[in-house]
């Protein structure tokens, strides 16, 4: 089989003309050596010369070793490609002796090192079906024979995965655990695990009938028991309560299909390639890792967009991976759009299972049983789509169940893979502004979507970045003491623990923190920021390209987190980027160019300007302090700074702790210093000159944090002149002040006013016990409060700070008025 015959010789020019693969190869870990300066052995699961006509094409595409070339060491050939799986009955002795003899190899030299490089071909990715195990098409399940090999050709030719995975030094395998036979055996043994997750990993688990699976979902222990409590508590009959629960898991349940995500991919490829330059995707080698390991993966991403849904499970599928189950609302279930998701493998859930606990239990048993068959699961913690450009307060119901999930005895490993999507254009930003302005959400339809396909246009630039993944398991044995006294083997559903609460809170904060850790920096979001940071909305060309270049900075030489996107483009390109999506105008005089943005555009800039705010808000209050007080030594820009991060930290999900600050702090003025931004000496960092350049890179900078910090003066103000107050009113008011500025200073930023963003701030005061509570329910402020005000006000505009005590005091004389008519 090693020079494949006259046979292969002769059917490998049709094979290439029938066949068309994509090949994916996972990167080496940190620190090893490339495979190409080491001899090179290819691991496959059986033998087949469609297969090897496959490896053949896709090494030569990776600039890896042909696999038709000898390989000869100390004089001694060795086989280039070795099969797990042979014709022969004894294959896997095969196997053994050819693993044995390269760990011989290198007992006899212990300079060699042999990279077994595993291969898997998949011809199509069908799962097959539990129900039907026997049946003839398959996909690759079996070691198949001639004949269905050729139908798989024929009819999977053109949807061919090549998946490389990690090389394995052999040679270090056999410095640490020798190289008799045993190591052989084991080593073949390894192999065939290796095979059979890369497989679970590319197609996933067998389908399930679904309506065995209906059946045999209620028949579960803990349905039969939410199924008596509805008799008891609705006192109806058992079969009126079941028939219930069966229509329940109908409405829940995907219907995946194969065939259709296949049919989809190719729809996909042709879409995006029409509205998209390119999809920047990073992170895939973590969760091709994963799978590979065997863990179950819940991918939880940011919601910005419909699109959300179609682009990562088609980036997902062309990392090599099966798409993952998604949970999407009840709301998209509509003719003919829900059966197609329900077919791509979304499952439908309700906006809220408030009172309904046998909808609540169904829900749960389900997600259960996709945890325990092994299928990937996607959803979104905030809950729906974001309508700011924020991040969202995560909605911890999934995450909750997700542990309780585990708490069930889940056997595999599971990792919660955080994923920032992000984009030049999202369709959908008019009719959020609208929203914020008090319309109704429109209800999903049919003409709906025919009305957003006919507005596709070229969206510039997508990404996608898989993040950092949270083991479970590791999570809670940091977060809770003996959690694993919770778990319960059998099928019943465990009690809550007390823990639960509090840790899912904590797991939902750390997630989106994930989010934010994988943000990525583009041609529009930081144009945005650039421009929406000026007086009037407008900058010359040269002042737009100079503050590009001090954002790469900052984002290059002080990264917030190392899986932060940050573009590699100059300036130049970044601004070219931006000017084809048309959101921008142009004015040319004999001066050169002027760029801004109009009033209503500028509004709709804010969303994607708040994409990466958390990435620019610790460096632009560095700026404000210096601006503010036009020197400051070091020690008092990090106090500042950590005065106020706590709130920052809550409202932006930001992932750096306090105590890691005053490293943060010195690193980006060290930045601002190189760039010439501010001087130093004495001790002490000055701003520069007002008639420098550098001075208005400088304002622009401090401007990305003033709409923030304009925002908590008026809470700090209101709060210290109107205690005690209702948490209710505190907010309104708030609310009410915000909108009142915004109008007067012309703050466009729906963000800004937001009851959201106001209720955040004040939970985040009150759990620094900067709020107390009196008996009455009424918020009061703590004596530090005012001293953290002081601080803020310092650091706003006069004009501003004037406009916010001159409103607080009209609003306590109309909030007394009101209360002496009342008495």
């Amino acid at each position: 089989m090693a020079s494949q015959g006259w046979f292969y010789s002769v059917i490998k020019h049709p094979l290439r003309w029938l066949t068309r693969f994509i090949a994916i190869a996972d990167d080496a870990e940190s620190g090893d050596a490339s495979v190409a300066d080491k001899p090179v052995v290819y691991v496959m699961r059986s033998t087949s010369r469609a297969d090897y006509s496959i490896l053949q094409r896709a090494a030569r595409q990776k600039q890896l070793p042909d696999p038709s070339m000898p390989l000869v060491i100390n004089g001694k050939s060795f086989t280039r490609v070795m099969y797990l799986e042979q014709a022969e009955s004894d294959s896997s002795q095969q196997a053994i002796e050819d693993f044995h003899q390269l760990l011989e190899a290198h007992h006899a030299d212990q300079q060699l090192d042999i990279q077994l490089l595993p291969v898997g071909v998949f011809w199509g990715r069908k799962p097959g079906q539990e129900a039907r195990d026997g049946a003839t098409m398959t996909g690759d399940l079996d070691n198949p024979g001639h004949l269905r090999k050729f139908w798989l050709v024929l009819f999977s030719g053109r949807q061919v995965l090549c998946r490389f995975s990690r090389p394995v030094s052999l040679g270090t395998m056999a410095r640490q655990s020798g190289s008799d036979i045993k190591i052989a055996h084991k080593l073949a043994r390894v192999a065939r695990v290796h095979f059979v997750r890369m497989r679970h990993a590319v197609a996933g688990p067998k389908l399930s009938d679904r309506n065995e699976l209906m059946h045999g979902l209620i028949s579960s222990p803990a349905l039969k028991k939410a199924i008596a409590d509805e008799q008891r508590s609705n006192k109806v009959s058992e079969q009126e309560a079941r028939k219930k629960a069966l229509s329940y898991v109908n409405e829940i349940a995907a219907n995946y299909s194969e065939t259709l995500v296949r049919v989809l991919d190719r729809f996909m490829t042709w879409m995006w390639s029409r509205i998209y330059n390119g999809i920047d995707v990073r992170g895939g080698d973590r969760i091709r890792k994963l799978a590979q390991q065997g863990h179950e993966i819940i991918y939880v991403p940011c919601h910005r967009s419909h699109m959300d849904y179609l682009l990562l499970s088609y980036v997902i599928y062309k990392q090599g991976l099966v798409p993952p189950h998604i949970a999407a609302g009840v709301n998209l279930n509509f003719f003919p759009v829900g059966s197609i998701f329900r077919r791509g493998g979304a499952f439908f859930i309700r906006r809220s299972f408030r009172g309904n606990k046998l909808y609540s239990a169904v829900f749960r048993e389900y997600l259960c049983w996709l945890f325990q068959k092994g299928y990937p699961v996607e959803y979104f913690s905030e809950g729906g789509r974001s309508r700011t450009g924020r991040l969202l307060p995560p909605k911890t119901g999934m995450l909750a169940m997700t542990v309780q999930g585990m708490l069930r005895g889940q056997q595999r490993p599971i990792s919660l893979v955080p994923v920032y999507l992000g984009y030049e254009h999202i369709m959908e930003v008019a009719t959020y502004l609208k929203e914020l302005k008090g319309k109704n959400k429109e209800k999903e339809s049919m003409w709906q979507v025919l009305g957003s396909i006919r507005k596709l246009k070229n969206f510039g630039q997508g990404y996608v970045t898989f993040g950092k993944p949270i083991n479970l398991k590791d999570f809670l044995d940091r977060q809770v003491d003996d959690w694993q006294s919770s778990v319960t083997r059998g099928a019943e559903e465990p009690e809550r623990p007390q823990w639960l609460t509090p840790a899912v809170n904590r797991l939902a904060e750390t997630v989106m923190r994930g989010i934010n850790d994988a943000a990525a920096a583009n041609s529009v979001n930081l144009t945005a920021l650039a421009i929406l940071s000026s007086e009037h909305h407008a900058l010359t060309r040269e002042e737009l390209l100079s503050q590009l270049r001090v954002y790469q900075g900052l984002l290059k030489e002080v990264p917030y987190t190392q899986d932060v996107n940050v573009p590699t483009a100059t300036a130049e390109e970044l601004w070219n980027q931006a000017k084809r999506t048309d959101k921008f105008t142009i004015n040319e005089d004999t001066m050169g160019q002027v760029i801004g943005l109009e009033n209503a555009n500028a509004i709709a800039m804010t969303y994607y300007r708040n994409n990466i705010l958390h990435l620019m808000i610790v460096p632009g209050i560095v700026a404000t302090a210096l601006v503010a007080k036009k020197q400051q030594t070091l020690s008092q820009l990090i106090e500042q700074v950590q005065q106020v991060y706590p709130m920052l930290q809550a409202e932006l999900f930001l992932s750096h702790e306090v105590d890691e600050v005053p490293l943060w702090v010195e690193a980006i003025v060290e930045e601002l210093q190189r760039q010439g931004l501010v001087s130093f000496s004495g001790g002490v960092y000055h701003m520069v000159s007002r008639e420098s350049a550098q001075w208005l890179q400088l304002q622009l900078l401090a401007r990305s944090a003033s709409e923030t910090l304009q925002r908590y003066s008026i809470v700090l103000e209101l709060l210290q002149q109107a205690q005690p107050i209702q948490r209710a009113e505190l907010e309104r008011h708030s609310i009410t002040l915000a909108e009142r500025l915004s109008a007067i200073h012309g703050i466009n930023a729906p963000e800004f006013y937001d009851k959201k963003v106001m209720s955040t701030f004040i939970a985040s005061l009150k759990s620094q016990d900067l709020l107390n509570v009196n008996d009455d329910g009424q918020q009061i402020a703590a004596p530090a409060i005012g001293a953290l005000s002081d601080r803020i006000d310092a650091l706003i505009d006069p004009p501003v700070l004037q406009t916010i005590r001159q409103s607080v005091q009209q609003l306590l004389v109309e909030m007394q008025k009101k209360a002496d008519n009342s008495g």
